[in-house]
Formats: C-alpha cells, sequence, structure tokens
C-alpha cells in the first residue's frame, strides 16, 4: 500500500476529533486529533502506549531534548507515561491537521512482551520515528477499521489485528515494549522484565541492566517500595506457569521449564504454595 493511500483511506478514521488518550489501557482503541488552528501542548503525558500517524498537516515533537517533525504519511511511537511537547499545524490549504492516534492495551502489552522477549529486550529508543512500510500500513488500516467499528469483527480479531502491529514495531526496534522505571513504579518495571522472559536465570543485577540502572539503585529502590526481587521472581514466574496450564498449551513439565524450573518437585511445591492447589489440578480450578 501507497503512503498516498494509506492517507486517503485513513480518512474516514480522521473525519472528527475524538481525542480520549486518558481512558486507559484496559482496552486497544483509535482515537482522532482534529484541529483547524495551531495548538501548543506542553509536557502531555501519555498514559497508553500509542502509535500516531500523521494524515493531514504537520506535528511536531520535542521528545527527551530532540526536535522531530512528522509531515502527512509519517508516523512514530512511545511507550506509556511519556511526555512530550507537541505542535499541530493545520494544512495551509486545507486549514485542518488530522491524526489517527491507537493506544495499545497493556494485557496485549505484556502478552508482547512475554512472546517476543527477545524483541523486547532490544536496544532502547533514541527516535520515536517509524517508518510506515506496506505491511505496517495496510495493518495500521486494518486495526483502524476495526477498532472504530466500521467493520464488523470479534474482539478476538481486533485483538490479533493490534498484536500484528505491534509484532511490526518489535522486528523494526520501534515498538514500546521495553519496561522503564519511569513509567511504572520500580517493583512494576522489575516484573515487566522478569515477565517477558520468565525462564531465564535472573538476578538483580540482569534486571538492573535491563532497565538501564544500577544493582545498588534498583535494591533501594525496591526496598523503598517494600517489594521482594525474589517475591517479584517467584510470583511472575507462577503467573507464566498458570497462564500456559489454564491455556491448555503445555502440561506441567513443560510450564516448570517455560517458567525457568529445572526441577519438577521445587515448581510443583512453589505453585500448591502460590495457588493452593497443585499444578496437575489446574483443570478443577479454571476460572
Amino acid at each position: 500500500m501507497k503512503i498516498d493511500d494509506l492517507i486517503r483511506r485513513l480518512g474516514p478514521l480522521a473525519k472528527n476529533d475524538t481525542r480520549n488518550i486518558a481512558q486507559g489501557d484496559r482496552f486497544s482503541f483509535v482515537s482522532a486529533f482534529v484541529a483547524r488552528q495551531t495548538e501548543t501542548i506542553q509536557s502531555i503525558a501519555l498514559p497508553v502506549a500509542s502509535l500516531l500517524v500523521v494524515v493531514e498537516g504537520v506535528k511536531t515533537v520535542v521528545w527527551a531534548g530532540r526536535t522531530f517533525t512528522y509531515p502527512p504519511g509519517t508516523a512514530f511511537a512511545l511507550p506509556a507515561g511519556t511526555a512530550v511537547d507537541v505542535v499541530n499545524e493545520p494544512d495551509p490549504k486545507s486549514g485542518v491537521y488530522r491524526a489517527v492516534f491507537l493506544g495499545f492495551s497493556g494485557e496485549l502489552l505484556d502478552d508482547a512482551r512475554r512472546r517476543w522477549s527477545s524483541l523486547a529486550a532490544g536496544p532502547r529508543m533514541t527516535d520515536p520515528t517509524v517508518a510506515i512500510t506496506p505491511a505496517l500500513a495496510s495493518a495500521v488500516l486494518h486495526a483502524g477499521e476495526a477498532l472504530a467499528g466500521m467493520v464488523e469483527v470479534s474482539a478476538r480479531v481486533k485483538e490479533q489485528r493490534i498484536q500484528e502491529i505491534l509484532l511490526i514495531l518489535a522486528e523494526c526496534g520501534a515498538a514500546p515494549l521495553r519496561p522503564d522505571m519511569k513509567t511504572w513504579s520500580t517493583a512494576e518495571a522489575a516484573r515487566q522484565v522478569v515477565r517477558g522472559a520468565p525462564a531465564r536465570g535472573w538476578t538483580v543485577a540482569a534486571v538492573a541492566a535491563e532497565l538501564a540502572t544500577s544493582e545498588p539503585t534498583l535494591r533501594r529502590h525496591l526496598r523503598h517500595e517494600g517489594a521482594g526481587f525474589r517475591k517479584i521472581l517467584a510470583e511472575e514466574r507462577m503467573r507464566a506457569a498458570r497462564a500456559i496450564l489454564m491455556e491448555g498449551r503445555g502440561r506441567v513439565a513443560e510450564a516448570a521449564v517455560v517458567s525457568g524450573y529445572a526441577s519438577l518437585s521445587h515448581f510443583a511445591k512453589q505453585f500448591r504454595s502460590t495457588y493452593g492447589y497443585p499444578p496437575s489440578e489446574i483443570d478443577t480450578h479454571a476460572e
């Protein structure tokens, strides 16, 4: 799909201003930014991980001390909690600025970090700009139409279309998947790191490296929040194991390996301690 075609087909999604980025990250959503005069917004904090595509006019973004300019047919992605300054300038001919905003649910991001942990652990973003490839253009259009109710699809199909966008972004290093201590509490950031690869032999030093901080600093912040690293590690591993067993994707031995336990007896003991029943009885406790 050519950029001109994408702009034309995204037009109906950006017909009216429906901006609502404060609704939280429980569900993925599509929103439109429409302005008929220059808008200047300082220090706006994005509550959700997002992708924005400019349809008409020009958007200027100041992020991490750098300035980026986005004309029609360009896009950028940012993680949740990012604070940016923006200027939305209408097109001089039409007098209108339009952009399509896709917000990603926290649940889908968690799943993406778990499934594509190697991509989530890639280099940190230094430029939010996203190249709109034909694959990404198609994925954005289909997801936007589904989320806006322009086509009738199931909730599962909507999730699948959002996951397609996240995977494309992850493969090019632009997905807002990497945990950040500025976005979450230190304990939650550590959880996100472990959640991405529960089988890895995590240490405090290894998690600190992923969060671009030192081991003493991470320990100090966790202690301040009343959180223990071993507890976080055990809980996230049990969470991963239970998810695998609940979804019927593996047997107990496989769940143990995937969640980082070499000893099946140790795994079963920890599972019973966490949930009150052995992993072999997961079917009788399904919610």
